[in-house]
């Protein structure tokens, strides 16, 4: 996957950048200027941020389907 593909990625998860760098431990700036083209990006980072976006897609989803079943009455309210 290549950089710009990241892009549409990250859209397609719904996740922010911050998000996205938070999982990568980099500073939004610098995840940021990657994605940019203005910082080049490490050997393996391609590889790392789809891994982080499969982790925090996951996450999302499991959050989507918690929160549906909680307003569906399905499991109690704490």
């Amino acid at each position: 996957m290549s950089v710009r593909h990241l892009h549409v990625r990250i859209a397609e998860v719904g996740v922010l950048h911050a998000d996205v760098a938070a999982e990568l431990h980099l500073h939004p700036s610098a995840f940021s200027a990657i994605l940019s083209g203005r910082r080049r990006p490490p050997d393996g980072f391609e590889a790392r941020v789809s891994q982080a976006l499969d982790r925090l897609e996951a996450a999302e989803k499991a959050a989507s389907e918690a929160r549906a079943r909680v307003l569906a009455g399905k499991e109690g309210v704490a």
